[in-house]
């Protein structure tokens, strides 16, 4: 693998990887055959943004720990290898996991989307709320709006959907 992109929290070589792949602040590239290691500001703070990003560097793989539908369908599109990783080591143990083939080729999404870009289940977004979707119409402190024109999600067999 010449170039592995990676999605973090900080831009640094010992950082974490971000909870969401399209929310993460920073694209780590690392070159293994220039020894190189350079950052990449994540300021579109989507999904596309982040293929767009690792596209661009001419990366082969990308390793994360979330991703929804969107995203990995642009990653699938752009021809980029999805790795999945633990969310709690750093970039340099990832990288020894990766060579060594202890990563997990990710097969799919691992998130359920709630139509705007963020996470049902890492709780983010105004209608991902822990109680939603359990005989709820709309969560608290909703912003009331249908499902962002994005049609209805399910969690736990429970449809979730958004009145008017």
């Amino acid at each position: 693998m010449s170039k592995v992109g990676f999605t973090t929290l900080l831009n640094r070589e010992d950082s974490v990887l971000s909870p969401h792949f399209g929310m993460a602040k920073w694209v780590m590239i690392r070159d293994d055959d220039a020894g190189e290691t350079r950052f990449e500001q994540n300021t579109g703070l989507s999904g596309r943004a982040v293929v767009d990003i690792l596209a661009r560097a001419g990366c082969s793989d990308a390793v994360f720990t979330e991703i929804g539908h969107g995203a990995f369908r642009h990653l699938q599109e752009a021809g980029i290898r999805a790795w999945l990783a633990p969310a709690n080591l750093p970039v340099p143990q990832l990288l020894e996991r990766l060579s060594r083939g202890e990563l997990s080729p990710a097969k799919g999404p691992t998130q359920t989307s709630s139509g705007t870009g963020r996470s049902e289940r890492s709780g983010a977004g105004c209608c991902a709320t822990a109680g939603h979707g359990v005989g709820v119409d709309r969560a608290p402190g909703c912003c009331g709006q249908q499902r962002h024109g994005r049609g209805h999600q399910e969690r736990a067999g429970v449809q979730i959907q958004h009145n008017p």
